[in-house]
């Protein structure tokens, strides 16, 4: 129930509910009703002030409440009011199907100068949203006064009421016109915008909530790539997530039908961090080189899916990253590849970490989250209690990074959230400087977690890639009881030390993760099949090397591997 409660449109339905009972049952308490309508509407405005049909249901609940007691507050002598309450709610109860038509031929842009006239920019979703939310709050505050003061107050709120629809209602019925004059309207300001910007690539991100990392792990490298670039995301969820880690031009992108007349002719490349279903919406205009990048070299099975045939370019860390398509049978041709490493390494520290006199071993231990499927599920999060508890009773100071999608998942969740209070009862009893939490799961980066550990514990993810560049001993985890099979389904494991399916065999796993250490030679050796041979000082100008060898070829898509790119 408290997780519930954190929602805020469920939290403001119940508001709004409230508002509702008291107007009906207590008719008297005309305060209790406008507070609680005001809060409902104000809050509405502090969070998402520019916003159509943000919290509808909440929204109109809280006008029918104010109708209610304006009605028996004052009855027919509040007319006025009564009517541009009764506009008010209609609207509120139909807002969705108004965004969706002020939307047309509307885009959403960040960090990107866009010239529009001042009855253009009043005419845009975000300020007639701002009206809308305005207006509900003055529409709380307008029932206040009693009569016959409210009189006046009522016949001005009305003009005012019926001022603001009628622009709105202007500007819906610009949109549908368009729409019946344009096959497929775009907006032209937008375009004419992107079109001065010149990017060179743009960047496609669409996905599932809370995504944000797979892209965001990529940013500070195109910026680094020097020429100019525009991401364009497809859903609007994820839209604030990113710009709030980038100031890269941005442009939403909700229709299909706008994208190929949004992307100007200075672009040559696409880039794609993962496999959403909207990639092809875009990957279908064949006049772009469209590049593969992840956002992770890992064993699992997206790393290899078939899906990646339908790019021109898959760009890879090392040749682990070709030979797992050839070994699950998918065919791309060897000149799609290019090997790069991978650039979030270029910060690693290699070898040993320095360690002063008395400082504990840290051991890093990252669970993966659940999957879409059973089939696919490598999470050690039920055995995690296990390893954790094992760990600490060594004496370690232990970083819990847990997958960013774990919270996605209410089982795996309630794992983690219980193995955070293990480590918070430890450090609270030992002094122990674990982290945890925010700690290690925002305010650290996971190159800061790897600069900080000796050793690792990982399930099978891009983590465990990403940790073999620092050439510090790993433990790998199979929760899904590979047994002899793990080593052939997943090659990276050579390197590491293998606990078994229920963890039972933990100590001995960590008899060699924190002393012994008999893979050192191995792990070298598959650290550079997966990573590639590139120096830690090397890895950004590959990479940017890379991103422009694929705009600057875009008339001729099948070339051979560019050296630059350590292809």
């Amino acid at each position: 129930m408290k997780k519930l409660l954190r929602s805020w449109s469920v939290r403001l339905n119940l508001l709004a509910v409230a508002a509702v009972t008291t107007a009906v049952t207590l008719q008297h308490m005309k305060w209790a009703t406008i507070l609680l309508s005001l809060v409902v509407f104000a809050t509405v405005l502090w969070r998402s002030p520019r916003a159509v049909g943000a919290m509808r249901i909440a929204r109109t609940l809280a006008a029918i409440a104010v109708l209610i007691q304006t009605w028996y507050s004052g009855g027919t002598g509040r007319s006025a009011l009564l009517v541009a309450g009764i506009g008010i709610t209609l609207f509120l109860a139909y807002a969705d199907i108004v965004a969706r038509a002020l939307h047309i031929a509307y885009l959403q842009t960040i960090a990107i100068d866009v010239e529009r006239s001042r009855s253009e920019r009043l005419s845009t979703p975000p300020s007639i949203g701002l009206m809308v939310n305005l207006l509900g709050v003055l529409y709380v505050l307008a029932a206040v006064p009693a009569l016959p003061q409210a009189r006046v107050t009522d016949a001005i709120f009305l003009a005012v009421t019926v001022a603001v629809f009628g622009w709105i209602g202007a500007a819906v019925l610009q949109k549908q016109l368009m729409r019946r004059s344009e096959s497929h309207p775009v907006d032209l300001r937008v375009k004419a915008a992107v079109d001065r910007i010149g990017p060179k690539f743009v960047v496609h991100f669409a996905g599932a909530r809370h995504s944000e990392y797979q892209l965001a792990m990529w940013l500070q490298y195109f910026d680094q790539v020097g020429d100019p670039y525009v991401i364009l995301v497809r859903d609007r969820y994820l839209l604030e997530g990113i710009a709030s880690r980038t100031g890269a031009p941005i442009v939403l992108v909700p229709a299909q039908s706008v994208l190929d007349r949004l992307v100007p002719d200075s672009v040559g490349a696409c880039f794609y961090v993962n496999h959403a279903a909207k990639n092809a919406q875009l990957i279908k205009l064949d006049k772009y080189v469209h590049v593969q990048l992840m956002h992770g070299d890992s064993d699992k099975a997206i790393s290899r899916s078939p899906v990646s045939q339908m790019y021109d370019r898959v760009f890879v860390a090392g040749q682990a990253g070709v030979d797992r398509y050839l070994r699950h049978g998918v065919e791309i041709p060897e000149y799609k590849f290019r090997r790069i490493g991978r650039p979030q390494l270029h910060q690693i520290q290699v070898g040993p970490r320095p360690r002063s006199e008395g400082d504990a071993l840290t051991v890093l231990y990252t669970p993966t989250w659940a999957g879409l499927t059973s089939e696919v599920d490598y999470s050690s999060l039920q055995q995690g209690k296990r390893i954790v508890s094992a760990l600490l009773e060594r004496g370690v100071r232990l970083i819990f990074r847990a997958h960013p999608y774990t919270a996605a998942n209410r089982a795996y969740r309630e794992l983690a959230d219980q193995i955070r209070e293990i480590i918070a009862a430890d450090a609270a009893a030992t002094g122990r400087d674990h982290w945890w939490g925010p700690r290690a799961e925002a305010e650290a980066t996971l190159t800061d977690c790897i600069n900080a550990a000796d050793a690792a514990v990982s399930d099978i993810s891009g983590t465990a890639s990403d940790w073999l560049y620092c050439g510090r001993p790993l433990a790998m985890t199979d929760p899904r009881g590979f047994g002899s099979k793990y080593f052939e389904e997943f090659p990276l494991a050579r390197a590491a030390y293998l606990l078994e399916q229920d963890a039972g065999n933990v100590e001995e796993v960590l008899d060699q993760l924190l002393s012994i250490d008999s893979r050192e030679a191995i792990r070298s050796e598959v650290r550079e099949y997966y990573l590639g041979d590139f120096a830690p000082e090397e890895l950004v100008g590959v990479f940017r090397r890379a991103v422009k060898e694929t705009y600057e070829d875009a008339g001729s898509k099948v070339v051979g591997p560019s050296s630059a790119a350590g292809g």
